[in-house]
């Protein structure tokens, strides 16, 4: 079973931002590892996502607080344990997705995260890359 924390204040954001959608439209949450990508890391870089979407038949659907989380079978791996945050301050702000069962990414920020997106967790990356 894939498990996803999904923090109070991503939830009222996401609560928000759902508002007009279609009752199957969810949230899903997916990952990329490896290539250079937008953040600039190297193989071991992973890069999350979110995205409105409808389920496909082959998803993993988890029911959030009213909401549907919906996470890619490829994605797994990355995404089960995640952690999916809303931050706002100086530095930063938008939805943040960390996962601390990743390893822990290098000075690069390679293996877990993708420093160079202001989201220098300190494991996994954030999801401000696109």
């Amino acid at each position: 079973m894939v498990s996803v924390e999904v923090r109070p204040e991503a939830i009222e954001q996401v609560r928000r931002l759902i508002v007009g959608q279609k009752p199957e439209v969810g949230v899903r949450v997916y990952a990329q590892s490896g290539g250079g990508g937008c953040c600039g890391g190297g193989g071991g870089a992973v890069q999350f996502g979110m995205a409105f979407a409808k389920p496909r038949p082959d998803d993993t659907v988890l029911k959030v607080d009213g909401f549907n989380v919906i996470v890619d079978p490829s994605s797994v791996p990355f995404v089960d344990g995640a952690v999916v945050d809303y931050v706002e301050t100086l530095q930063e702000s938008g939805f943040k997705i960390t996962n601390p069962t990743l390893p822990q990414p290098d000075e690069g920020g390679m293996a877990g995260g993708c420093s160079s997106c202001g989201s220098s967790s300190e494991r996994g990356g954030g999801c401000g890359c696109g």
